[in-house]
C-alpha cells in the first residue's frame, strides 16, 4: 500500500486533532505507521493475498481504512481513487462491504468538521458559567457541520458523538434536579440564577423542564 506525502499529511492532520476529542466521541483514527497493519481482514487476508474483487459488494481497491468505530468496531475508510478522498464509515456483518454512511466528502472537509468540534469544545470548557454545553448546542453544531458537507449524516455524525451526548444529558438532568430542589425550598428563581451561576433565561428553561 503506497500512501502519497499529501495523503500521509492529511491523515497526520487527521489523528491529531482527533486525538483532541477522543474522550468525548465513539471513534478513533489510527496512527500512520499502523494503517497498513490494519488492513488486514479488509483488502489483504493475514498471509497479504488480496481481498479485492470485481464482485459486487466485495472489497474495492480504492479504499483504505483509516479508523474504526469504537462500539463495533466498523471500519472508517477514504476512497483514494475518488476526488477529495471522501470518507465512510462502513458496517460489519452485512455479508457485503455495500452498506455504509458516507461522513465526508473529503478529508479537508472531515479534518475541519473534527476542528469546529473542538473549538466548540474549547470555547465552552473556558466559560464559568452554567450549562456548559446544552444537547441543542451540540445538535445546532451538527446540523451547522453537515449542511456545509454535502456526504454529511446527522444520525452518523450523533452516533460518532455518542459520549459526549451522553455526558453531556446526564449533566442537564443534574441540573434540573438542582433547579427543581432549590425552587421546592421556595428558592426564588434570580437567586438560583446567581448561585448555579446561570443565566436567567437557562434557569427558567430548566425550571420548566423540572415541572
Amino acid at each position: 500500500m503506497n500512501l502519497s506525502n499529501e495523503l500521509k499529511e492529511k491523515l497526520l492532520l487527521l489523528k491529531h486533532e482527533s486525538g483532541k476529542i477522543e474522550d468525548f466521541a465513539d471513534f478513533n483514527f489510527f496512527n500512520i505507521e499502523d494503517i497498513e497493519e490494519e488492513q488486514i481482514g479488509y483488502s489483504i487476508d493475514e498471509d497479504g493475498n488480496s481481498l479485492v474483487s470485481d464482485e459486487e459488494g466485495s472489497w474495492e481497491s480504492g479504499w483504505i481504512v483509516i479508523g474504526c468505530e469504537n462500539l463495533c468496531g466498523d471500519p472508517i475508510i477514504i476512497d483514494t481513487k475518488e476526488e477529495g478522498f471522501p470518507i465512510t464509515l462502513l458496517m460489519h456483518g452485512m455479508g457485503d462491504w455495500g452498506a455504509g454512511t458516507y461522513l465526508s466528502e473529503s478529508i479537508d472537509k472531515f479534518i475541519n468538521e473534527i476542528k469546529c468540534i473542538n473549538n466548540f469544545i474549547d470555547e465552552k470548557s473556558i466559560q464559568n458559567t452554567n450549562p456548559r454545553i446544552t444537547c441543542k448546542e451540540l445538535d445546532n453544531l451538527i446540523y451547522e457541520i453537515i449542511e456545509e458537507d454535502e456526504c454529511g449524516d446527522a444520525d452518523a455524525w450523533k452516533n460518532m458523538l455518542e459520549p459526549i451526548y451522553t455526558s453531556t444529558e446526564e449533566y442537564e438532568n443534574a441540573i434540573i434536579n438542582k433547579v427543581k430542589i432549590m425552587s421546592k425550598e421556595g428558592i426564588k428563581i434570580n437567586e438560583i440564577s446567581t448561585t448555579l451561576n446561570m443565566s436567567l433565561k437557562d434557569t427558567y428553561g430548566y425550571l420548566k423542564k423540572s415541572k
